[in-house]
């Protein structure tokens, strides 16, 4: 095994109290001897190979530690101690991390800084389901949500309604009763017990949702085979700074008339605010009606722009995740490495898209990729 992690895991199971209950220190020594039995089934081979045999094993002996992390978090026993010791076990700081390099979402790779503590646990039949930590940087959240030795995915192809209990039915996120959109992925590989869920500022139906620093955010689980569903308020707060540039200008062009009315900067994101105005009296359908048809996507039924954003070194963000697409809608990108003093937002169409590589998830650019840029639709934003 490893002889840091080892070191760690020893570490942490001398400080373990004498308090904890049996259950809790039983389902830590059946970790330790994860983590143990798994590093030792790879051969001598497969520590040379950087195949997907090794990484597979390495996914379960990460799984096994997240799983030893979380049962300490829910067991309530955790001295400050015992805190210290759990965050130098380099799993625990590395599932936002992970996310960011699954999703091309570089400022999560970073945001060890800004994760909460939340500790929350919910028991319901054999199953114990934990939030034990979120991010939340004024713009999305992102909260891991664990049931260890229990498999949160479904099982492909599988034909029995057993081998599918306890996989996750339905997830839903609200905000002041408002269902939040979300997207998630599994953290910890075949096991699938590790699950991270990211919530945008966007309800559901399309409606732009405007954070406070601090709020209630229920988060309601349901399982396959359970009746009861697993509910948490979870208490969030931002945890990043965050400058945020708004504008009351409006850009008109070819009966385009675009307002980008908020451009909101963090470590973690960057999130650009887009509008698309209608004319005193207009409605939706007859502003895209009187747009030009080279703006419009392959239906007629929105406008296609996308936009770059650009400091005054013409440094470019890249974007992550997908282009929503509505008549107001938010666009996130990387975040800046440091805070620049102008912000030009540059609006295109892409002309020639190129062919994404295989196994490419989520938005993606070519350097092939031919752009026709719109400069009588840019904004420049100042610093302050």
């Amino acid at each position: 095994m490893n002889t840091k992690l080892e070191e760690q895991l020893r570490s942490c199971q001398s400080l373990l109290p004498n308090q904890l209950s049996d259950v809790a220190r039983s389902k830590m020594n059946e970790t330790y001897q994860i983590i143990r039995e798994t590093d030792n089934s790879v051969s001598s081979i497969e520590r040379k190979t950087k195949g997907s045999r090794t990484f597979n094993k390495w996914w379960v002996s990460t799984a096994a530690a997240t799983i030893l992390g979380v049962t300490l978090i829910a067991s309530g026993f955790v001295s400050p101690a015992m805190a210290d010791a759990l965050k130098q076990i380099p799993v625990l700081g590395q599932i936002y991390s992970l996310w960011g390099k699954n999703n091309l979402d570089p400022g999560l790779q970073q945001a060890d800084d800004f994760i909460t503590n939340v500790n929350q646990s919910v028991t319901h039949g054999n199953v114990t389901m934990n939030i034990p930590t979120l991010l939340f940087d004024g713009t999305r959240i992102l909260m891991n949500v664990t049931t260890p030795g229990n498999r949160l995915d479904s099982e492909p192809n599988s034909l029995s309604s057993d081998a599918n209990r306890g996989a996750v039915d339905t997830l839903e996120v609200l905000y002041k009763g408002q269902p939040l959109s979300w997207n998630s992925d599994f953290m910890d590989g075949k096991n699938a017990s590790s699950l991270i869920v990211q919530v945008t500022n966007t309800t559901v139906t399309d409606q732009n949702v405007q954070f406070p620093d601090q709020f209630d955010l229920n988060v309601n689980v349901t399982l396959k085979g359970y009746d009861v569903p697993f509910q948490f308020v979870l208490p969030v707060t931002k945890t990043t700074p965050v400058t945020v540039l708004t504008s009351e200008e409006t850009k008109h062009h070819d009966n385009i008339n675009l307002q980008i009315s908020k451009l909101e900067i963090t470590p973690i994101t960057t999130q650009l605010s887009v509008e698309y105005k209608t004319n005193p009296g207009q409605s939706i359908e007859k502003m895209l009606a009187s747009i030009p048809s080279e703006y419009k996507g392959a239906n007629g039924g929105i406008i296609a722009l996308q936009y770059d954003i650009v400091d005054e070194h013409g440094v470019q963000l890249k974007p992550i995740g997908s282009h929503p697409i509505s008549e107001s809608y938010n666009i996130r990108f990387e975040p800046f490495k440091t805070l620049p003093r102008t912000v030009t937002i540059k609006p295109y169409l892409v002309v020639s898209e190129g062919q994404a590589p295989a196994g490419v998830i989520g938005r993606w650019e070519d350097k092939r990729m031919v752009k026709k840029y719109i400069p009588e639709l840019e904004t420049v934003l100042s610093v302050q």
